[in-house]
């Protein structure tokens, strides 16, 4: 019945955007691919040693082992939101072992030990500086709320940048946020980086994807109120991988996403408050998890849709977006080898 269904919604229809969501145990690493095959991807995970347990593949080795299952020889696009190590840690390494044609990014690094502190190798400081490095004479820009990149028939608009947003509302967008009475302030940052982060909203014809980073509570509360800066989306990518300094309720009612995904790990992310926000929302269709999340017990979201659960050895399954232009999606879970079909409303 499963493959009857699939066979009616895509019969006639072009090839979809293919999305990536890759298991780098609580950083992220999302890998877009045009009906051409050229592809984007944002952030790299954690650098060697780092994340997932002893003896499991590291970040860029997952990411070059979904690249061949994408048949992607290269990164087109390589979209840094911040220097955080779980989000641009497998930088240095990924452009030595794949062809990385431009890297994108929010500008120079914010974020400095204090005074008389000196920097570890995971520090801003050193990674950042790694990752210039290692970018050498590859077109480089600097990406700034408003401004757009087009890959193929792809178009990212940067939303957020460098603790500065959209000064005015993105087409679609401009009517008064939801709850803004009610709005909370939250000023956990996590590091001055996260707020910084480059954020951008990813259109394929009518679908609307939104990937912020790690953008925290009280900025997202700036693009929803008083007006709604962005408007509603069909995919979003929880901001800072949904952790209690972000999903912000007001913002999460006030772009009202149909699908949401949470690229967190079995110990960061998915928290249970973003969990609440993400599932009380008015236009939700699904809510995904990369990991069960062990600390949020019972708010996890149903098995069916969390890709990797807490075993004794992590399998590291991927979850699979499509997107058509019109704003039909489906969501293939690695694990569970089930796809889930979201049609718009």
């Amino acid at each position: 019945m499963l493959a009857a269904l699939a066979t009616v919604l895509t019969a006639g229809r072009e090839p979809p955007l293919r999305v990536y969501a890759i298991d780098v145990e609580g950083g992220f690493a999302t890998l877009y691919v045009t009906p051409q095959g050229h592809s984007m991807l944002i952030d790299t995970g954690w650098r060697a040693g780092l994340g997932g347990q002893l003896g499991d593949p590291d970040s860029v080795d997952r990411i070059v082992s979904v690249m061949r299952e994408a048949h992607v020889q290269r990164i087109n696009t390589l979209l840094v939101t911040h220097y955080h190590r779980d989000h641009v840690g497998g930088a240095v390494e990924l452009m030595a072992r794949v062809p990385v044609d431009r890297v994108v990014d929010h500008g120079p690094n914010r974020e400095f030990p204090p005074a008389g502190q000196q920097p570890g190798p995971d520090s801003t400081v050193v990674l950042y500086a790694e990752y210039m490095k290692a970018t050498g004479q590859r077109p480089h820009i600097v990406l700034k709320p408003g401004e757009q990149l087009f890959i193929d028939d792809l178009q990212i608009t940067a939303v957020n940048s460098d603790r500065a947003t959209v000064a005015e509302p993105l087409p679609g967008a401009g009517t008064t946020g939801y709850g803004c009475d009610r709005a909370t302030v939250n000023d956990k940052l996590g590091g001055e980086e996260n707020p910084r982060s480059l954020g951008v909203l990813i259109q394929w014809g009518a679908a609307r994807i939104l990937s912020l980073g790690d953008m925290t509570w009280d900025m997202e509360n700036s693009l929803a109120c008083p007006l709604d800066l962005i408007g509603p989306v069909d995919v979003m990518f929880a901001d800072n991988h949904g952790s209690d300094n972000a999903m912000s309720p007001v913002f999460v009612d006030t772009i009202r996403p149909r699908v949401v995904v949470f690229n967190n790990g079995p110990l960061k992310g998915a928290a249970p408050n973003s969990i609440r926000a993400v599932q009380s929302s008015p236009r939700l269709q699904g809510a995904w998890q990369l990991h069960q999340a062990e600390a949020s017990g019972a708010a996890n979201v149903a098995s069916e849709h969390i890709v990797n659960v807490s075993t004794p050895k992590d399998a590291i399954h991927t979850l699979r977006l499509n997107l058509w232009r019109d704003r039909a999606i489906s969501v293939f879970n690695g694990r569970t080898k089930a796809t889930a079909w979201y049609l718009p409303t």
